[in-house]
């Protein structure tokens, strides 16, 4: 009983050991490559400004959708609001910890994979910071909260596939369809393309069940993943349903998003082939589709390599929805060739024994060496961008202590960059806060909203861009209310003050 006792402490105190290893490589990680709300020195961003904002909003009262706006989704709003109503609005350094969280999480559930396949989990989760590092464009986006959605679905695939289905196995689909149920529609709710790799890897799995006539084990897959998907959705919608932005919710997360991707940009096969979006892109599905590859010859299973291929295939594509190819939407495609990866190194062990632990050692020393020639530039451009919103921040401050207090929730910045309300601590009076021609770029009924909001409740006060071109350029109706409805009140840096004049 004794060593009973004392094994099951031993492997507590190095799962412990283990579990504060994994959080100081996501805090080491955390501090040079998301940018956006490092305690070393934010720049903000412009997306990351947009959430800081949006959740400040959410935290003091407005709701989402119908009282601020963005074609996200609704899940995506309560992780920027939770680390805002605890710290009085505009707190980098909350989003910064909540962020470190969800990586530490996503690198637990990496190990708990590579113990599965028997190999090192130090190298594996290496691997995965080495490909995500490329994608994070500051962070605090939408993907980054995804993927340890999509890793949880991973393992649980794993734990029930990876091996083969046996008969027993089929019996207990329930639960874990269920998880992965829950998990697409987290992956859902925070964007809905999110969920791609996660369905592709399920729809591969229901197909092979189908094929070998299992019918009852997909039968048990179809009911858990269902009310696994309930499950997750319901507390969602009851939040929306409270703030009365069901209908808005609906159109921003679902019909506005997919209008949005569909505004031109360059050119998928160009991007693919001749850009380095393109060519990480590539180098995610080869990694998934050869982990697939080994993955079946070393177990003589296909059902899980199948799946694989096929979420790698969804994920690839939700790179490619869009043709605007900003390096985050590549996020999605980083657990897949995560678990590639590890499948790699399985096959490995298993071939060659003799030499796993120098292909370890190897993968490991060259993954740190690429993370380190990505960091040192990557901490440059923070430096310049951080000295440029250092820059701003005074004159945005400048500019908005010159609004009165009783006027603050009649104010709004207009077509600036979305950070200026971060510099200045302010919040907009409109839901449409950011970008709005290019809003309105994607669905014109934006641009009619917001000219009728401002021909009967307009701003009091408006902060814009001073003489600065922009494409697409201003509505003219707009600027017609611009130039005949305010007058000039000051100038700081950029950006130009102006005050509803007086009814005559």
């Amino acid at each position: 009983m004794n060593r009973r006792v004392g094994s099951e402490l031993d492997r507590k105190w190095d799962e412990a050991k283990s579990a504060a290893l994994t959080l100081a490589l996501a805090a080491a990680f955390a501090l040079v490559f998301y940018t956006c709300n490092t305690p070393l020195g934010a720049w903000i961003g412009s997306d990351n400004a947009m959430y800081l904002t949006m959740g400040t909003a959410l935290a003091k009262g407005r709701a989402p959708y119908s009282g601020i706006f963005d074609h996200k989704g609704p899940l995506l709003f309560i992780l920027q609001m939770l680390p805002q109503l605890f710290t009085g609005g505009y707190s980098t350094m909350a989003v910064f910890v909540q962020e470190v969280l969800f990586l530490w999480a996503g690198l637990l559930v990496l190990a708990r994979m590579a113990r599965r396949l028997g190999v090192r989990t130090l190298a594996v989760q290496l691997v995965y910071l080495a490909v995500y590092a490329p994608t994070l464009d500051g962070a605090n986006l939408t993907e980054e909260y995804a993927n340890l959605f999509t890793l949880i679905g991973l393992d649980t695939m794993l734990a029930v596939f990876g091996e083969g289905l046996s008969r027993d196995g089929e019996k207990k689909l329930f639960m874990p369809a269920f998880v992965m149920g829950a998990m697409a529609m987290l992956c859902f709710l925070t964007r809905a393309n999110n969920a791609l790799p996660l369905a592709g890897a399920v729809c591969a799995l229901a197909a092979y069940l189908l094929f070998i006539r299992r019918f009852a084990g997909f039968g048990r897959c179809a009911a858990g993943f269902a009310l696994g998907m309930t499950a997750a959705a319901l507390p969602v919608i009851a939040w929306l349903a409270a703030h009365g932005a069901l209908e808005d919710a609906f159109y921003g997360a679902i019909v506005h998003n997919f209008m949005y991707a569909e505004t031109q940009g360059q050119s998928r096969v160009h991007t693919l082939l001749f850009e380095p979006y393109g060519h990480l892109a590539m180098l995610m599905a080869v990694l998934a589709c050869m982990g697939a590859l080994l993955s079946a010859v070393r177990t003589k299973r296909w059902p899980l390599a199948m799946a694989m291929v096929t979420g790698a295939a969804f994920g690839g594509f939700a790179g490619f929805i869009s043709h605007k190819f900003y390096n985050h939407y590549l996020m999605l495609g980083v657990p897949m060739a995560a678990l590639g990866a590890a499948q790699v190194l399985a096959f490995i062990r298993e071939r060659f024994s003799r030499r796993f632990e120098k292909v370890c050692l190897a993968v490991s020393a060259v993954c740190v060496l690429a993370l380190v020639i990505m960091g040192v530039p990557v901490n440059a451009q923070r430096e310049r961008d951080r000295l440029a919103y250092k820059t701003m921040a005074p004159d945005a401050a400048a500019l908005y202590e010159q609004v009165p207090e009783a006027d603050r929730d009649h104010f709004l910045a207009y077509r600036v960059e979305p950070k200026w309300y971060v510099a200045a601590q302010a919040l907009p009076c409109m839901r449409f806060y950011f970008l709005q021609e290019i809003l309105a770029d994607a669905d014109p009924a934006v641009m009619d909203e917001i000219v009728e909001e401002f021909n009967t409740d307009p701003p009091r006060w408006v902060v814009l861009f001073y003489n600065r071109p922009f494409s697409p350029p201003y509505d003219a109706r707009v600027q017609e209310i611009f130039d005949t409805r305010y007058e000039f009140v000051d100038a700081r840096g950029e950006y130009q003050l102006l005050r509803l004049k007086e009814a005559p």
